[in-house]
């Protein structure tokens, strides 16, 4: 019995060996003949964090077996990360959230995004054997368990910058080059115009960030959104096999539709929604406070005006903690620290006492 145990264990080894040894010479002996590769482009969905799209990109291996889907057709994923990491929150509120890049195959990539309803779109890339079969090698080794990992950053490091980096380094510095024109907004503008269909998601995401995602850009950095990269990719040429210039995009091809409305082209405009809003908020902290003295609804609703503005301040905090305590640079120099002043938090101390017409309660809340 024992015998045959060890015997047993020994086949195991010798078949894993022989399969990562198999696995090595198939790797070794692909052919960018073989090969090719496209760049797919996801439509926007519901959850929060897929308002943007995605970016991925898929190399169709001819030579590969059929019975093998995730080596014949890989899509290589940079927008992988684990949502039910129990450490999730506090990385990702320190600005230190790590995702990584992972493989399945187009069958399956495809099944998933048609049961969200999200469009797929793939580019064919004009590459030379070379190239391709050195992009297919480079993504093979960024896969590995030791390679895979990488912190996010959602608007210079996220899932579409790195499918662009990766093609850029293919066709040798062609794609950035032609990536120079000034972009057509700016980051926050962008972020708002994506987010506008949830008010509350779009209104935090540009109060939490400072100036940085409001100075102007060119294309290459407008490539944070997957669907600027496709349309950067449509406007690059490479050099053809008889010398002239090509289109860097062979053929596109949508591989799932969806069923959605049209993703909005310019950002809201929530200025004339905010003055209105601050014209009523401060007018009825003055009007309850004109008549407070002789009023008592007066005064309860003035104790309540001042405690929310004081709880409301509770962001203030918040943005000097992300400033000084975390990698998130967009929230370094957030100006809207000076509307939502740390120290006014002391408003919810003194609110019960200015209603109770306490004169130091009165004295206090006006100095602060």
């Amino acid at each position: 019995m024992l015998g045959w145990r060890v015997t047993r264990w020994v086949l195991v080894w010798a078949m894993m060996v022989a399969a990562v040894t198999l696995s090595g010479r198939a790797s070794a002996e692909v052919s960018g003949d073989d090969l090719k590769v496209y760049v797919l482009t996801f439509g926007p969905g519901d959850h929060a964090f897929f308002k943007f799209g995605h970016d991925a990109i898929w190399i169709h291996n001819e030579k590969a077996p059929v019975t093998n889907p995730l080596a014949r057709d890989p899509v290589y994923n940079y927008g992988t990360f684990a949502f039910g990491d129990p450490a999730l929150i506090p990385k990702f509120v320190r600005g230190r959230f790590m995702y990584w890049l992972s493989k399945q195959s187009i069958g399956t990539t495809k099944r998933i995004y048609q049961a969200e309803n999200r469009s797929v779109e793939a580019q064919e890339l004009n590459l030379t054997s070379a190239q391709k079969k050195a992009l297919f090698e480079a993504l093979e080794e960024n896969a590995k368990e030791e390679n895979k990992y990488y912190k996010y950053d959602y608007y210079r490091d996220n899932c579409a910058t790195r499918v662009r980096d990766m093609i850029d380094r293919a066709v040798d510095g062609k794609f950035k080059e032609a990536s120079q024109a000034p972009a057509s907004m700016t980051w926050r503008a962008h972020t708002l115009r994506l987010t506008q269909g949830d008010v509350v998601l779009s209104l935090a995401l540009t109060v939490v960030m400072g100036s940085f995602i409001d100075r102007p850009l060119n294309e290459w950095e407008e490539m944070f959104l997957p669907a600027y990269v496709q349309t950067g990719l449509r406007k690059v040429k490479v050099q053809g096999p008889d010398g002239s210039e090509m289109p860097l995009v062979k053929a596109e091809t949508v591989l799932v539709k969806s069923n959605r409305p049209p993703v909005p082209t310019q950002a809201p405009s929530w200025w004339m929604w905010m003055l209105l809003v601050g014209l009523l908020w401060g007018g009825a902290i003055f009007g309850t406070a004109r008549v407070a003295t002789k009023n008592l609804a007066a005064r309860v609703g003035l104790s309540v005006l001042l405690f929310v503005a004081g709880f409301l301040c509770i962001l203030g905090v918040l943005f000097l903690f992300v400033w000084v305590g975390t990698d998130h640079e967009v929230g370094y120099h957030n100006e809207n620290a000076l509307q939502l002043v740390p120290w006014g938090v002391t408003l919810m101390g003194f609110a019960i006492g200015v209603g109770r017409l306490k004169v130091k309660s009165i004295y206090r809340a006006k100095w602060w």
